[in-house]
Parts: structure tokens; sequence; C-alpha cells
């Protein structure tokens, strides 16, 4: 009981005081390169099926970027899979990515603003920008997860010291 109550007071100070502002803390200006990205998994066009889902299964990701020699000219997600390949009778042996994948798909660079990457994601429904060089190298991809992840880093404290459920208000008054 003494918790709720603890809780209850701690929300009431920070409303009275103002809980810190999102903007104050983690800035939209901040360049991309700012993030911890997750790693870079480069695939060639005529990599098999069998060998990307492997690979994305292999790295923990849910994109891989495809390139022809040094430049990118595609992406293939988890969502391309869902949306591209399962449930088609294909053959996963000899289908490739280049036949599924994303070409020539919109990008950042290093130093763009996270508030970029937030900008495609929501105008385009992505949830992952591939980050590339001058020369279209690729250098990673910026995902959704990795600016949650950024947030929660910036605000663990608050984030894990949350009630375990929220408090709502309730729909009749307390004795009554």
């Amino acid at each position: 009981m003494y918790d709720s109550l603890d809780d209850e007071l701690q929300q009431m100070e920070e409303r009275e005081h103002g809980a810190p502002a999102l903007v104050a803390a983690v800035h939209l200006d901040d360049p991309i390169s700012s993030l911890d990205l997750q790693p870079l998994c480069v695939v060639e066009p005529q990599t098999t099926m069998q060998e990307a889902i492997a690979s994305l299964d292999r790295n923990n990701v849910g994109c891989l970027l495809v390139r022809e020699g040094d430049r990118l000219v595609g992406i293939f997600t988890e969502r391309d899979i869902i949306r591209r390949v399962a449930g088609k009778g294909l053959d996963h042996e000899k289908i490739t990515v280049g036949e599924h994948m994303t070409p020539d798909p919109d990008t950042l660079q290093m130093d763009d603003p996270i508030a970029f990457a937030l900008n495609r994601m929501v105008e385009h429904g992505y949830r992952h920008v591939p980050i590339v060089d001058d020369q279209k190298r690729p250098l990673g991809f910026v995902s959704i997860r990795d600016i949650v992840n950024h947030l929660a880093t910036y605000y663990k404290k608050e984030i894990m010291n949350l009630p375990p459920r929220p408090v709502r208000k309730g729909d009749h008054r307390e004795g009554g």
C-alpha cells in the first residue's frame, strides 16, 4: 500500500515541478553517429534466400544491406520476407535477395540528424534506413530499435522505476 502512495506522491511532485522534457535530454539534431547502431550486415544480390535468412538470424538484425561491388543497391528486410517470399512456395535455395529486395532505398549519412531518420520512418513506414558515405558505400543502418534504445538508455532510471502497472484514475471516489 505504501509503495503505491509513494508512487502517487512522486507523480504529483513531478507534475508540480515539471518532468524533464525529452527535447532537453536527447536532441533530435544529434547525429545518427551518436546512436549505438547494430552490426553492419551486407550481402550481394545473388545471395540465396536461405543464406539471407540465416544471416538475419545469425546476426540478430532485421535487415541486410545489398551491395554490388562496394555500392549500395538495395535493402532486404524481415518485412520483405513476409510480403514477398513467405507462403509463395518458392525454393529458398534458388531464389535470390536481388529478386525480392527493395532497390535503391532512401539513405542517410552518419552526420545527418536523428530527426531525419525519424522523419523517414514516420513518413514512409520504414523500420530501417541505410547509412552510406558520399560514394553510396554502406556503413550501417539505423533502426527504430536503435532510437528507442538510445532513449531508454538516457531515461533508464525513470523507466526502470515505473510501477508494475500504469496508475490510472479510478472510476469512483474513495470511500464510497
